[in-house]
């Protein structure tokens, strides 16, 4: 759908601009390099920018809260209650002194 007749600017272009952080229809424009000649669609951008805004935000709340979902998950604690085990190879032995195991 055109949603600039003017500048043939269809509702693609428009979401590909306020993708790459267009927030106004002036920025739109700027971003397409060119200048809103009648007007008609600057309500329409407007509502776009709104809906894109408010998509981003829903998606940034929704990763945010995924993120702390994740944090909060407990660990399972090692059996016995104790710390983890020591590796077998726990000895003070130097580092070269160890090719390959």
């Amino acid at each position: 759908m055109y949603v600039c007749i003017c500048h043939a600017l269809n509702d693609k272009k428009v979401k590909a601009a306020l993708d790459q952080g267009a927030t106004t229809p002036a920025s739109v424009f700027r971003h397409h390099n060119c200048q809103v000649q009648c007007g008609k669609c600057v309500p329409t951008m407007r509502s776009m920018a709104s809906e894109h805004r408010a998509t981003f935000a829903q998606q940034t709340a929704a990763a945010a809260a995924a993120a702390v979902a994740v944090a909060a998950t407990p660990v399972a604690a090692p059996c016995c209650g104790s710390a983890l085990p020591e590796p077998a190879n726990a000895e003070a032995v130097p580092a070269y002194a160890i090719a390959a195991e």
